[in-house]
């Protein structure tokens, strides 16, 4: 049982206004099936998903024998604008593929729902009636199937299929703000199949290619309790069996004992939270902490697809999700997967690096086809099996997505100090793309350094021809510079110096940064980054690569870092998305400022963020932090957020540990328990009425580490052995605070 101290049982949601769609309702996920609990309980429906609904069609553009980078490039200078839309773009217009709704379970009460409650603790969802009735429902800990229990009155369940096969007569959209320019039927499919009995319900659709899903839902009375179970199971349309089979795993679960299966459920809930402990002063920060890891854990689990831009609680409006669901590589699942380094979830952030890896053939062989060199490059939107699925022409074809990508791979090896890993995967994957990024810039520029043909920097200029560079941006190349020291770094530690020193020949190739007449990062030469705009793809190199440490690294490092942070600061923000003021938050907190990086948070939070925590884009409530005032769910926002609270309060790099490094002034009292630092350490430290009061570090790994407090220069050096925790005395806490402040 988890320690009723936490702070997640401060955190459970709840509410007395109905959610009016599934973008605000009760989410509860277990990384492969999710339902959100929404309506006024006539009915209470529940919107269901499954994480490989995938309509996986081909793209015939992509076959094409214009589909090179070298056509491209020469289309472009050409001036062929209208013809590179219609090849690289159009695809992206049409149904498919896509990501694909389950349908919703719906529930007839005698009276109307009053309460709803979910309890981030344990998992459990709860909405009370009128009349006293109490529903429960979860997602098993094994075996991925949702349950239901109703006290005081038996509803009357129904499924109700997604209309993929037409608009049914009386459909009640949840409602909402999609991007999608499409309805569910516009992908063509066949009616569904329907499966009915005395106490069971479902259905099995067809999709393209032979792709099909069942859902089933069975239910019984037992005493006064009305119990019920779902499953939604994946297969070849052409298994008669599919939709038995889901019934058969339905109905199983079902005959176990609920209260079993709420407290195992509850038990996986437990362990989550023991890792990444998190106090602070401030109640909304420390929500919006929690509102976030409470989003990853139900979404993001090993063994299961990685999250993708609604994780698993696909829009359910009737038309397909905002962005098709996919998957975003030029921001959105890396921020996702930001806080399971530093937060000790390493195990689910596996769950997208075993993805990568089992998806690196098809990224290499696009590789071949449209670049025409060898190596690993990813395209920035992409099907579940990794493939290109198109939209704007300068991002989704950007020359450096792989490269962002194997930056998780990075955090692993150092978070986790994993030697198996770094052999057998981290380097692997990191040399494919170093292979790609040395042949793709092999052409060299009037002063002889490496260019390449296209540059871009996400998403500045959205898709106009100016969104395509004749020179570096700083994106591509912050990135480039990057895989290729790491990849050296990683090859060192595997003693393969010939490697080292070939990928540090190729770094040292590339071009200087481009800085602003005040040190600032430049969007590429002479563009500077504009004002208004939502994506800081020109400043990645503060955070989250930290090339220009904030506080740690040498001086000019810092003063660039600082420079990009401020010219991030002083920008209007007018079409600033939600995700935006979380990484704010997290490069403000890189360089120290914890009063602008409070201020980002609490934005986020009253802004862009629904009542059940989702990140909603745009200033949904109209507070004034922008002039996007839509809705449109995805799941980074809030994964950045919490990103940005473990950046406030540790920081590290290689053999450097920084204590609460960005906290506000009036933040007098606050800890954390088990955050894991680079080195694989875990730390735990308090500050108690302004003073340092404790710290402990439990080394995973041998490591010789300087530690230093706020922004005040490494005071203590420590040599850590593996298993062997360390528990300063106070003489230790005394020198951390005595500390003299660092000289920027």
């Amino acid at each position: 049982m988890l320690d009723p101290s936490h702070p997640i049982w401060r955190h459970a949601l709840a509410f007395d206004v109905a959610p009016p769609s599934s973008d605000q309702g009760l989410p509860i996920g277990d990384g492969l099936i999710g339902a959100s609990l929404w309506s006024d309980g006539r009915p209470l429906t529940l919107s269901l998903d499954r994480a490989d609904l995938w309509d996986l069609r081909p793209i015939p553009e992509y076959e094409g024998p214009d589909y090179r980078w070298d056509v491209v490039a020469e289309a472009h200078r050409a001036g062929e604008h209208d013809r590179l839309k219609t090849l690289l773009e159009a695809p992206y217009d049409r149904a498919g593929p896509t990501r694909l709704s389950a349908g919703r379970l719906e529930l007839d009460f005698p009276s109307p729902a009053v309460r709803w409650r979910l309890e981030r603790a344990t998992g459990v969802a709860r909405v009370d009636f009128g009349d006293g009735a109490v529903l429960e429902g979860f997602i098993t800990a094994a075996g991925s199937v949702g349950r239901l229990k109703v006290q005081g009155a038996a509803p009357v369940a129904r499924l109700v299929t997604p209309p993929f096969a037409g608009p049914p007569e009386g459909l009640a959209p949840a409602g909402g703000f999609s991007l999608s320019r499409h309805n569910a039927w516009d992908l063509g499919y066949p009616p569904p199949f329907r499966l009915t009995g005395d106490d069971v319900e479902g259905f099995v659709q067809d999709g393209f290619g032979g792709f099909a899903f069942a859902v089933a839902l069975t239910w019984k009375t037992a005493g006064a309790d009305w119990l019920a179970a779902w499953r939604i199971e994946t297969g070849d349309a052409a298994d008669p069996r599919l939709g038995t089979h889901a019934i058969s795993i339905a109905r199983a679960a079902l005959n176990r004992d609920f209260d079993d299966d709420a407290r195992d459920a509850a038990a996986w809930w437990a362990d989550y939270w023991s890792r990444g402990r998190v106090t602070l002063p401030e109640v909304a920060v420390e929500q919006t902490y929690y509102a976030g890891l409470s989003q990853f854990g139900a979404a993001a689990r090993r063994g299961r697809p990685p999250a993708a831009l609604q994780g698993v609680w696909t829009t359910d409006d009737g038309r397909l999700p905002p962005w098709k669901g996919d998957y975003h590589h030029d921001l959105n699942t890396q921020m996702t997967y930001w806080p399971a380094y530093a937060g000790d979830q390493l195990e689910a952030g596996l769950g997208f690096l075993d993805w990568l890896w089992l998806t690196r053939e098809a990224c290499e062989d696009w590789t071949r086809r449209f670049y025409g060199v060898d190596g690993l490059n990813a395209p920035m939107t992409a099907d579940l099996a990794n493939r290109q699925i198109g939209g704007w022409r300068q991002y989704t074809h950007s020359v450096s997505t792989g490269a962002w990508l194997a930056h998780h791979f990075h955090l692993h090896w150092r978070y986790s100090q994993d030697g198996g890993f770094l052999a057998d995967r981290a380097y692997p994957y990191l040399s494919a793309v170093c292979r790609f990024v040395e042949a793709i810039s092999e052409v060299r520029d009037t002063e002889g350094f490496r260019s390449v043909a296209l540059s871009s920097s996400p998403e500045v200029g959205d898709n106009r021809p100016e969104a395509w560079f004749a020179q570096f941006t700083n994106y591509d190349l912050t990135l480039f510079h990057w895989v290729l020291g790491a990849a050296a770094d990683m090859a060192e530690a595997l003693r393969l110096s010939g490697d080292a020193g070939h990928w540090r020949r190729v770094q040292g190739e590339l071009p200087p940064f481009r800085l602003s007449d005040t040190g600032e990062l430049l969007v590429a030469a002479d563009v500077a980054y504009p004002g208004h705009h939502r994506h800081f793809s020109h400043a990645l190199g503060v955070h989250p690569l930290a090339t220009f440490a904030g506080i740690d690294g040498p001086g000019a490092a810092r003063r660039i870092a600082r420079a990009t942070v401020a010219g991030v600061d002083a920008a209007s923000g007018d079409f600033w998305m939600g995700y935006s003021h979380a990484w704010a938050a997290a490069l403000s907190a890189r360089i120290g400022d914890g009063e602008t990086a409070r201020r980002r948070l609490v934005g986020f939070s009253e802004a862009f963020v629904f009542p059940n925590g989702f990140h909603a884009n745009g200033d949904w409530r109209g507070r004034g932090y922008g002039k996007a005032p839509f809705g449109a769910f995805t799941l980074e926002g809030a994964m950045g957020a919490s990103d940005a609270v473990q950046t406030m309060l540790l920081q590290s790099t290689p053999g450097t540990l920084r204590l609460f490094p960005a906290l506000p002034a009036d933040w007098s009292t606050v800890s954390f328990d088990g955050l894991r630092a680079d080195g694989a350490i875990l730390v735990s430290a308090a500050i108690e009425q302004g003073r340092l009061a404790r710290v402990s570090l439990n080394p995973q790994a041998r490591a010789r580490i300087t530690v230093a407090l706020r922004d005040r220069a490494p005071a203590l050096e420590l040599d850590l052995r593996a298993g062997t925790a360390v528990e300063l005395d106070a003489g230790s806490l005394a020198a951390l605070e005595a500390a003299q402040a660092m000289a920027w």
